[in-house]
């Protein structure tokens, strides 16, 4: 598993585009701390985490995509996979100990900025240690979602046009177009309906990272609602999260394998 990681880390370290994204990330993270300093001490802390959280909801997504998926298709483009499979390993396998690496090094490189970043941060506001770990939480399960999907277009796709096309458009349809098809449907929402729409919604992960990281810090409370917006936020965070995992980490994992096994039959 080690040699995974190492390996991965060659081959991300070397590329310039890396250490772009790094130097994006810390740029975007020094912006918002700079434009929130000045807050009131006691509640500062809260507002600086969901300003950063906000933003890292558009750098994220889009560094971890194009990483992830280029990693897999750097493999078929090198042959180094078909290497790997004739020592025999199953594409599972093999995508299996890929994941683990692009995971740990995507996590651990946010992980390590975040806690340098939070020493200024001590300084200006009262430092909640819980708050800081429910904002972990939620980067490190962006990430291994996004990274997940890159995953799976690096494997479904043969070519890095047909790749670069399919991370804008994934980017699109999560940032975008999930959003304005609910919009359309929104009209039509009535007290009857409102927990599916409301499952559909969370179904989107930003949406429920954004719950969760809200209502976790205090800043959303669930009281005094509606009775069709106490329906509409009757799912627990918790559930939202593992069924958001479920469905874009783990299912989107097999299907990963599953595409890929089609692929070669046909």
């Amino acid at each position: 598993m080690m040699d995974y990681i190492w390996k991965e880390w060659l081959e991300i370290s070397r590329g310039k585009a890396f250490w772009f994204f790094l130097i994006l990330i810390i740029a975007t993270s020094l912006s918002v701390f700079l434009n929130t300093k000045g807050l009131p001490p006691d509640h500062g802390f809260e507002v600086f985490l969901l300003t950063l959280f906000e933003m890292d909801t558009y750098v994220i997504p889009l560094l971890c995509l194009f990483f992830a998926s280029f990693s897999i298709i750097q493999e078929k483009e090198l042959r180094t996979l078909i290497m790997i499979l004739a020592k025999n390993d199953s594409y599972g396998q093999f995508l299996w100990k890929k994941s683990l690496a692009v995971q740990f090094i995507s996590m651990a490189a946010f992980i390590i900025w975040y806690f340098i970043l939070m020493i200024p941060v001590k300084f200006l506001f009262s430092f909640h240690l819980s708050h800081f770990f429910y904002f972990l939480l939620a980067i490190v399960i962006m990430i291994l979602i996004f990274n997940q999907i890159g995953i799976f277009l690096g494997s479904v796709c043969g070519t890095k046009v047909q790749l670069i096309g399919a991370n804008i458009f994934t980017l699109f349809f999560f940032i975008y177009l999930y959003d304005f098809v609910l919009l359309y449907f929104l009209p039509k929402v009535t007290y009857e309906n409102v927990k599916l729409f409301s499952f559909i919604y969370f179904l989107h992960p930003l949406h429920t990272l954004r719950f969760y990281l809200e209502t976790s810090l205090g800043t959303f409370s669930l009281d005094y609602l509606s009775r069709m917006m106490t329906k509409f936020f009757s799912f627990s965070p918790s559930i939202l999260i593992a069924i958001n995992i479920l469905v874009w980490g783990m299912m989107i994992f097999f299907a990963s394998v599953l595409c890929y096994r089609k692929g070669e039959q046909g």
